[in-house]
């Protein structure tokens, strides 16, 4: 188990048997919880917030919590729907639908979830969005004749048209899986300070997506950084295997490991460069594998094993990838000491 810095922005992934000897540090510090296929353990401290992501892990065998750490002794509460937990620079929020998502308008919940959170962040005076997380079932099936994912995507950037934020450009880091079940559920982490936005490279910017892949572009950046004058925070966005707008290998999930490794490369690189100089290295990253149902992890796990350091212990989770094709997508979030 890693030992999170102090006065760092910081996740930690613990089985339930190390949750005992990190209560007191939850309680101080704790931002929020999320289990995956799990419910979170009911001895967590009280009004930290807590999701459930219908998302059954893989690896390791043992269920991990995924812990989110503020700098400093955080304050916690409920406003509407959003549970929430802020440190003084970051507030970390989880909320939901409030219904199964299989089977009602994702767009309008979509709209309506994403209404909810800008008012909310505009309200505790943490306007900038940093990290988005995006669950819900479904996610390649039709819903007025138009797929959910992309039914999402609408509902998504008409709630950052609404409430007046940029659809390009300074966009947040972010991932939108398919589960299993339940409702379309988010949590996300804002801070005062402007969130830097990041592209890469090798990637078309999201935000310019051509039509083909959907009547609305989705609204995230390829990775978001957070400076201050001790920490800088890196967040990751789901990275798949796609070259410029088209998805590459399609079938081969070692092919597609490989193909989302260098652009994880990339993306690392682009934060190291002028003006932001950020100093990452791979090893510096915690990271977060998802896996579509029925693809064999044995080939995706051997990829990792040969790039990332300490790949036994990354949290790998079975889960539906927002394009059909993609097979892997990899996520990530890594602080450093300038």
């Amino acid at each position: 188990m890693a030992t999170p810095a102090d006065g760092a922005l910081s996740v930690l992934y613990l089985r339930r048997d190390e949750l005992p000897a990190m209560l007191g540090l939850i309680e101080e510090r704790g931002l929020g919880a999320v289990g995956f296929g799990m419910d979170p353990p009911v001895d967590l401290p009280s009004l930290l917030p807590q999701a459930r992501i219908a998302t059954p892990q893989m690896h390791p065998n043992e269920p991990l919590l995924e812990v989110w750490l503020g700098k400093r002794r955080t304050t916690r509460g409920r406003t509407g729907a959003i549970d929430w937990a802020c440190d003084g620079d970051h507030v970390f929020g989880a909320l939901g639908a409030g219904a199964d998502a299989a089977g009602f308008d994702l767009r309008g919940a979509t709209e309506r979830t994403y209404d909810a959170l800008f008012r909310f962040l505009d309200d505790r005076g943490y306007p900038n969005l940093a990290r988005v997380w995006n669950y819900f079932p479904g996610i390649h099936r039709e819903e007025s004749g138009l797929e959910r994912y992309r039914q999402f995507n609408i509902g998504r950037q008409e709630a950052f048209l609404r409430a007046s934020r940029p659809v390009t450009g300074a966009l947040p880091a972010a991932c939108a899986l398919g589960t299993h079940a339940g409702p379309l559920a988010v949590y996300f982490v804002a801070s005062h300070t402007p969130a830097i936005p990041i592209e890469n490279p090798r990637q078309l910017s999201a935000y310019l997506y051509p039509p083909e892949y959907g009547p609305r572009s989705p609204s995230f950046s390829r990775a978001t950084l957070l400076r201050s004058a001790d920490r800088t925070a890196v967040f990751i966005s789901g990275t798949a295997s796609i070259l410029g707008h088209e998805s590459l290998h399609p079938g081969d999930a070692a092919a597609q490991t490989r193909e989302t490794l260098a652009n994880l490369a990339a993306l690392i690189e682009a934060l190291n460069r002028e003006p932001h100089r950020a100093g990452f290295a791979l090893e510096d990253f915690r990271y977060k594998v998802y896996v579509r149902p029925g693809c064999a992890l044995e080939p995706i796990q051997w990829e990792l094993s040969a790039v990332l350091p300490a790949a036994a212990g990354i949290l790998v989770l079975e889960a539906e990838v927002c394009r059909r094709e993609l097979l892997v997508e990899i996520e990530a979030f890594g602080s450093r000491a300038p």
